[in-house]
C-alpha cells in the first residue's frame, strides 16, 4: 500500500545494532517537523543519553519500559525541551516510534507546553480528548512506517485550519529573531526594555534567551561534529560555530552532553551506544547557527580570561 513516508525510507538510516531509523520529514509538516524516528533498543542496552535540546519529542513506546530520574516515563509522552544532558533507564528491549519537534513547534501545537522546560508530560494530558483515538491507531498499525502515517496525520489535523497553531508558530518565530536582533544592537527588541522583552521570551520559552541561545550553539555544535562535515573538528569547528576558543566549547560540551566531544564520538562507534541519538541527530537538516553575544572578558590572576 503506498503511503509518502513509506517512500522516503529508502533515506532511512541504521544506527548499528539498536536499530535506531531516521525518517525525513514529510515536505508538508518540515515547519512542524525535524524528523520522525523508529527506536530499537535491544535488553543489553541500559539506557540512553540525550544531549540539552532546544527540540522536544513525541514519543509512543511499544515495548519495554523507561525510566528518568527514577520515574516511568509514560507510554505515549512529550518530552520537552532540556537546559541540561538527559539519561532515560531501559528495562528490557525498548521499541518506540516518535516524532521530533522543530523548536518553534510544540507551544504553537499544544498550549500548555508553552513555558515548560526539562520535563515529560502525557501526551493525553497535553493534546486532550482526541489522543486516546491515535494512540489506539498507532498500536493497531501494521508496521512502523504505518505508526509514523498516524503520527504525522494527528499533526496535519492539530494545525489545519480553523487551528491558530501556524500563528503561534510564528509568534515563537518573532521571538527568536527579535532575540538575535537584540544581540546584534539593532535596538530594543519588539519596542520592549531588555527586561520586559526577556520575561515575554522567558514565559514562551522556558528559558532566557541567552540560555537558549548556548544550547541552540551546542546543538548546532555536535550536528556539526556528527555528520561528517569536512573541517568539522577541533579549533575550527568551535570557531565556525561562533565560541571563543576551543576550550570554551569543550566546556559548553561537557556540561550540556555530558562528556567531552571526542568521548561521545568515540563512543558512538560502537555496535552499542547509549548516544545514538546523536547519530540520529546527524541526519536531520543542518542546525542554524546561535551565536551569543561576545561577553567581555573578566581578569583572572593566571592567564586570560575566556567566555563563559
Amino acid at each position: 500500500m503506498p503511503r509518502q513516508l513509506r517512500k522516503r525510507m529508502a533515506h532511512v538510516q541504521n544506527c548499528g545494532m539498536s536499530h535506531q531509523r531516521f525518517v525525513p520529514a514529510p515536505p508538508d509538516l518540515q515547519p512542524w517537523l525535524e524528523a520522525a524516528v523508529v527506536v530499537d533498543c535491544p535488553a543489553e542496552l541500559a539506557q540512553s543519553q540525550f544531549p540539552a535540546m532546544v527540540s522536544s519529542m513525541l514519543v509512543v513506546r511499544l515495548a519495554g519500559q523507561v525510566l528518568c530520574q527514577g520515574a516511568p516515563v509514560p507510554k505515549a509522552a512529550w518530552m520537552s525541551a532540556s537546559t541540561c544532558a538527559t539519561v532515560y533507564a531501559h528495562q528490557g528491549r525498548v521499541h518506540a516510534v516518535g516524532l521530533v519537534l522543530r523548536p518553534e513547534a510544540a507551544a504553537a501545537l499544544f498550549a500548555s507546553a508553552r513555558g515548560v522546560v526539562n520535563a515529560m508530560r502525557p501526551m493525553a494530558e497535553l493534546a486532550g480528548a482526541p489522543w486516546a483515538a491515535v494512540e489506539r491507531d498507532v498500536l493497531a498499525a501494521p508496521d512502523e512506517d504505518a505508526r509514523l502515517d498516524v503520527l504525522c496525520q494527528f499533526i496535519r489535523a492539530t494545525v489545519a485550519p480553523p487551528s491558530d497553531c501556524e500563528g503561534r508558530r510564528l509568534q515563537a518565530l518573532a521571538l527568536l529573531s527579535a532575540a538575535g536582533s537584540a544581540d546584534e544592537g539593532t535596538g530594543p527588541p519588539m519596542g520592549l526594555s531588555a527586561r520586559q522583552f526577556e520575561r515575554r521570551f522567558v514565559a514562551h520559552w522556558g528559558m532566557a534567551p541567552k540560555q537558549y541561545q548556548v544550547i541552540a550553539r551546542l546543538n548546532s555544535t555536535l550536528w556539526h561534529a556528527f555528520a561528517d562535515v569536512p573541517g568539522t573538528q577541533g579549533a575550527e569547528l568551535a570557531v565556525d560555530q561562533g565560541y571563543y576558543d576551543q576550550s570554551h566549547m569543550g566546556r559548553d560540551v561537557r556540561r550540556l552532553a555530558g562528556q567531552p566531544l571526542q568521548a561521545l564520538v568515540h563512543d558512538t562507534r560502537a555496535p552499542l551506544s547509549a548516544h545514538w541519538p546523536l547519530q540520529i541527530g546527524a541526519q536531520t537538516q543542518p542546525k542554524p547557527l546561535q551565536r551569543p553575544s561576545q561577553p567581555s572578558r573578566e581578569p583572572q590572576p593566571a592567564a586570560p580570561a575566556r567566555r563563559r
